[in-house]
């Protein structure tokens, strides 16, 4: 039977996991001086979370994210580069939409641009979390991302709406998401991921 005291030592311990786990982030998204920290530091993240949601709890934290690190650096930022480009290629397209449309049908475009935005951007989100659990091509990444958007749609849309509320939180309450922001944000999108994957039997 669990006492207070316990209760209160595991809480104590899940917040230091969530806490490092962000420390570790922020660090090794500086080692990459930004631009090219952020996509490995942010896979070795998921990776991390993949792993405590299979149970493994023990591992060094330190030597295990060192070691995602460094091995999805190129493949995660070659994917990077890549979802850039289709990202200003959405933006250039929404830039210009008054340049070239009449007005009766701009809105009409506005809304099919910002459709495929939001389809690239639950990609992109989906991206981490299938290169943190699978072994594929560059190219495959981005096919079983998509898929997923489309696979769960449900699921789909609670990932949308955390990623809409995290960021309100985020710019409303800029500490909170500097001590644990990020570790908790890839729990909750890896959590609902993970549970994809188990249902296809991918665990």
């Amino acid at each position: 039977m669990l006492t207070l005291g316990k209760i209160i030592i595991q809480i104590a311990e899940v917040i230091y996991k969530f806490v490092a786990l962000n420390i570790l982030w922020l660090i090794f998204f500086l080692v990459g001086l930004g631009i090219f920290g952020f996509m490995p530091s942010t896979v070795a993240l998921f990776s991390i979370v993949r792993d405590w949601l299979r149970g493994d709890l023990d591992t060094s934290l330190f030597s295990r994210y060192l070691k995602y690190y460094k091995g999805e650096f190129v493949r995660s930022n070659i994917l990077g580069v890549l979802f850039m480009i289709l990202f200003y290629i959405i933006y250039v397209n929404f830039s210009f939409v008054s340049y070239y449309y009449d007005e009766s049908i701009q809105i009409y475009i506005y809304i099919i641009i910002a459709g495929f935005g939001t389809i690239l951007l639950m990609t992109f989100v989906n991206l981490f979390s299938v290169i943190a659990h699978f072994e594929y091509k560059i190219f495959q990444y981005i096919k079983v991302a998509a898929g997923l958007v489309f696979l769960k749609p449900i699921n789909t849309l609670f990932q949308l709406i955390w990623l809409v509320a995290y960021f309100i939180i985020a710019i409303n309450h800029p500490t909170i998401f500097v001590v644990i922001g990020v570790s908790v944000f890839a729990f909750v999108l890896m959590s609902i991921n993970y549970s994809t994957f188990k249902k296809l039997g991918a665990v």
